[in-house]
């Protein structure tokens, strides 16, 4: 029946079908097919079931013929691997509760019928600030797209007034850079770019980034872009606050040596200082963020001098505040 109204479309409605309510426990038999198609208005007969189960085999879908009808036998993700993606989407403040929601519905599909009930018992979706951003997505699209054209992008940045709302910063200036790439770090997302106007390299939380657009000019600072390493540039950020890069040496108690090694990474450089110190040599941007996380683990720094004194500064300044 070639002229029949969704004949073009019945194989790939079978595919659908297959993938969205079969596994080994749940065979679909052709007489069963054919229900199900005709549900969604596309006539079939039994036998031109058989030969598109056979094409879809041919094609390299791993349909089985079981005992009591066709299943698919394997899926491109676990359910471990599902549910991995899953926690990762709700753990990701920057993505709205909505959206969270809606990803979570389509990653849920990609299960086998009995993983797809597991799965959905075990998703806990929380509750997220209402502040998030639904146009990241978007925001992403554009980065992308300058990503690949190579080419400039413009955008506003937001920033937190005294009243809890976000705002334009400098009544709405656009900024005009050039996308390196896109970082995870401290669950947030960041877009590393190198900012024309001051000639070096910056970051912005990509929910806080309006009005995203791909300009007509060519990137910039292809130099200092090529040099940059993704995993090294989180690890010298703290929390993703600028500062000025510098190399400082930092003193801890031994037992503290794995917080240490997660912060900055098995190459730091790391020695003994005595029966109960040990000291680590990191490249790090040094602002009042280091400095906090310094002092939340009890470290100090004991060269440069001149940083040494510093963060002696910024300890004083907090006891002197209280």
């Amino acid at each position: 029946m070639p002229h029949v109204g969704g004949q073009k479309y019945k194989i790939i409605n079978e595919y659908q079908i297959l993938m969205e309510e079969s596994d080994e426990n749940h065979q679909i038999n052709a007489i069963e097919m054919t229900r199900r198609l005709e549900q969604r208005g596309i006539p079939a007969e039994r036998k031109s079931i058989y030969k598109d189960m056979t094409t879809l085999m041919e094609a390299g879908v791993d349909v089985v013929k079981g005992d009591k009808g066709y299943y698919i036998a394997s899926r491109v993700f676990e359910l471990a691997e599902l549910k991995l993606l899953v926690d990762a989407v709700g753990a990701s403040k920057f993505i709205s509760q909505k959206k969270t929601k809606e990803l979570v519905d389509k990653i849920t599909t990609l299960a086998s019928i009995d993983d797809a009930t597991q799965l959905s018992r075990q998703v806990v979706v929380p509750e997220k600030a209402t502040s998030a951003n639904e146009k990241i997505f978007y925001t992403i699209d554009v980065i992308y797209q300058c990503l690949d054209n190579d080419r400039q992008m413009d955008f506003k940045y937001q920033e937190w007034t005294l009243g809890k709302e976000m705002r334009p910063r400098h009544g709405g200036k656009v900024y005009h850079v050039s996308p390196a790439f896109l970082l995870r770090n401290d669950e947030n997302y960041y877009l590393v770019a190198y900012d024309q106007e001051s000639g070096a390299i910056r970051h912005y939380r990509i929910d806080k980034i309006l009005s995203a657009a791909m300009s007509e000019k060519e990137r910039l600072g292809k130099d200092e872009i090529k040099a940059l390493n993704p995993h090294e540039y989180a690890k010298q950020h703290i929390s993703m606050f600028a500062g000025q890069e510098r190399v400082i040496t930092i003193r801890f108690k031994k037992h503290l040596i794995g917080v240490v090694i997660d912060k900055f990474g098995t190459e730091v450089d790391i020695r003994s200082d005595g029966d109960d110190y040990l000291r680590a040599r990191v490249h790090v941007a040094v602002s009042p963020q280091l400095y906090g996380w310094l002092t939340g683990i009890g470290a100090t720094v004991c060269f440069p001098q001149s940083e040494a004194d510093a963060y002696k500064t910024y300890l004083e300044g907090i006891i002197e505040a209280i």
